[in-house]
């Protein structure tokens, strides 16, 4: 945690030591432009030829500009100082439980989903939140999808390999992860770009377009000259000017178009150029880093050139959006369908490279992220696979298992395992023993094995299956739902996967609470019978202590562990330790009399105070 402190506060001192430098150059520039704009009149007044004012003139642009490009130099770098000051106080926050960004990943979440709404997977504290280091909105996207998919073996180990690799270079992820916040993307960026590239692109293939897009500016240079050194009339460019602005409103629907699609994604491909020539200069040594990085390769050329040369080419078609620029430069040279036929030649030429960048762009990111959660959470391991057909087969199995989203100094760890097809886990325990979060324990630490992610544990051996949890089944009003058809709604998606025959790995909490006691003994019994038959394993939670006695019809397939509290000097105690066996203690009695209920039994009934 000190480490980020520390990296936060050198940074803010890099970052202040250049806002100095900024404004000191700022006052140069100033200093610069009046001292141009006064070194040429006073060579103009002087001299009886205006050509010497004239190079005084073009000296004095020229040193402006070069100051300009300084000043914005080293505005990049303060700026580049600032965020890399504030991505380290956003990793003492995580650290802290204290982070809340706006992106919170809630866009991604789906009711019907496996697992992702009881496993806080999405939302304010979420796994999301700890995990995202995303810039871009692909980046995003593709991590938010990883969270919610697990990957195949050869994903996972090859994720593992990347993110051990990343993981130990916190100076290239957060100069990564810093880059990529001096451009935006808005959500729909990507979008745009996709869809610009699927679209049929039509002007660069009218030949006789294309002809007069040379042509109209020749004649034009020639007419100016004409008009300047001989007796030709001026009135002859400015009719040529008139016809080059109406071939242009021939073609204006489409070169709209066009511009409106430039004028959403010239700052996002900026974004990608930056993030993607970061790529391009790193020796990574891990496969799936090295195969990213080539995939940026074409013909010889890097993906960041060629993008930077789109963004150039984006920029230009832009710049006519200016009426008097665009009035004189479409009169002038046939500026718009210049450019449009440059821009959709573009396309034409590398539409599929962009598509194969952008999915290396957002891989590399979603890479980065899980690499800067393993670099904040050092003492957590990459969990061994078991390969498919491997004994045990399907297997989860822990050490010093612990909750990601609870502070370390607040984690209570247990070890766990539960080895073969079709066996249950019920786990007892009186309230707020424990039950619940050690079931999210167990679930969300399985999502990140999955994901290719460190896991919160000393050890970690898995088989991969598919998580599925009934945690925090609600009632819905607009559609008349109770909580317990809700339940069963839930447990009926359960069902459905089971013929499926992949491996299933359910976390079911308070199995049918909703209704009596009577059906729910036989109800989660018969549960419990059925998902014996299939290739699925899990864990229940229960308060009752009827559905332990499973173990003596299925004592093969069943397991009992629980967790218990005490009461020390009149107050309850939790240590949320794992225990086989059922639970011993329960104190629902208890906490209703702390707040005030009055406990009896019929050999102390209460006093009648009223009488």
């Amino acid at each position: 945690m000190e480490i980020y402190q520390q990296r936060k506060e050198n940074y803010a001192a890099e970052a202040r030591q250049w806002h100095k430098k900024f404004n000191q150059v700022s006052w140069l520039r100033v200093v610069v432009f009046l001292a141009g704009v006064g070194l040429t009149w006073f060579v103009y007044q002087l001299s009886e030829s205006g050509l010497i004012a004239t190079g005084v003139a073009l000296f004095s642009l020229i040193a402006f500009i070069t100051t300009l490009k300084w000043h914005n130099r080293i505005e990049y770098q303060r700026n580049h100082f600032r965020y890399l000051s504030h991505i380290n106080n956003e990793e003492w926050l995580r650290l802290e439980g204290k982070y809340l960004p706006e992106n919170t990943g809630s866009q991604f979440t789906n009711p019907l989903h496996p697992y992702s709404g009881d496993l806080d997977i999405f939302g304010p504290h979420s796994l999301f939140v700890l995990l995202n280091r995303t810039q871009t909105t692909v980046g995003n996207e593709l991590l938010a999808q990883w969270i919610q998919v697990a990957g195949t073996e050869a994903e996972i180990r090859q994720r593992q390999e990347a993110v051990a690799e990343l993981g130990k270079n916190l100076e290239w992820q957060q100069n990564f992860q810093a880059r990529g916040r001096h451009h935006t993307d808005g959500p729909s960026s990507a979008t745009i770009i996709r869809e610009w590239l699927q679209t049929p692109a039509s002007l660069h293939k009218k030949t006789g377009l294309i002809v007069v897009s040379y042509l109209m500016p020749a004649i034009m240079v020639l007419a100016i000259i004409l008009a300047a050194l001989t007796d030709v009339s001026y009135h002859f460019p400015f009719v040529l000017g008139l016809i080059n602005i109406g071939i242009v409103g021939l073609v204006n629907k489409q070169i709209q178009h066009l511009t409106d699609q430039a004028y959403e994604t010239s700052k996002p491909l900026q974004l990608y150029a930056d993030l993607l020539k970061d790529i391009e200069r790193h020796p990574f040594q891990s496969s799936r880093m090295v195969y990213l990085k080539n995939e940026l390769i074409s013909e010889g050329h890097s993906s960041s050139e060629k993008i930077e040369q789109l963004a150039g080419i984006s920029a230009n078609l832009l710049s006519a959006h200016n009426p008097f620029f665009g009035l004189f430069a479409n009169g002038l040279v046939l500026w718009n369908i210049f450019w449009a036929i440059r821009l959709e030649r573009w396309k034409a030429n590398t539409h599929t490279d962009l598509s194969r960048w952008l999915n290396a762009l957002a891989e590399t990111e979603a890479l980065n992220s899980l690499a800067g959660f393993y670099h904040a959470n050092s003492d957590y391991v990459f969990p061994v696979l078991v390969k498919k057909g491997e004994e045990p087969g399907f297997c989860l199995i822990s050490k010093s298992l612990g909750h990601p989203l609870l502070l370390a100094r607040k984690r209570v760890i247990n070890d766990f395992q539960l080895i073969g097809k079709g066996k249950t886990i019920i786990i007892t325990g009186s309230n707020m023993s424990g039950k619940s979060t050690f079931l999210r324990t167990v679930g969300i630490n399985a999502v990140l094995a999955m994901t290719g992610a460190p896991v919160c544990a000393s050890e970690m051996k898995l088989s991969l299956f598919q998580v599925f949890t009934s945690m925090r089944t609600q009632d819905n009003l607009e559609e008349s739902v109770s909580s317990f058809y809700a339940e069963l709604q839930r447990l009926k998606q359960l069902i459905d996967y089971l013929p499926q025959g992949n491996p299933i790995f359910y976390l079911l909490d308070e199995i049918l609470k909703g209704t009596n006691s009577q059906d729910r003994h036989e109800g989660a019994k018969a549960l419990i019978r059925q998902l014996h038959r299939y290739n699925a394993s899990g864990l229940i939670s229960t308060h009752d202590l009827t559905l332990s006695e499973m173990v003596d019809e299925l004592p093969a397939s069943v397991e009992n562990y629980s967790f218990n509290s005490e009461i020390i000097n009149d107050q309850l105690y939790f240590d949320y330790k794992l225990q086989t066996g059922v639970c011993r203690s329960f104190n629902a009695s208890k906490l209703m009399q702390q707040i005030g209920i009055e406990m009896y039994t019929n050999e102390h009934p209460p006093l009648n105070t009223h009488e």
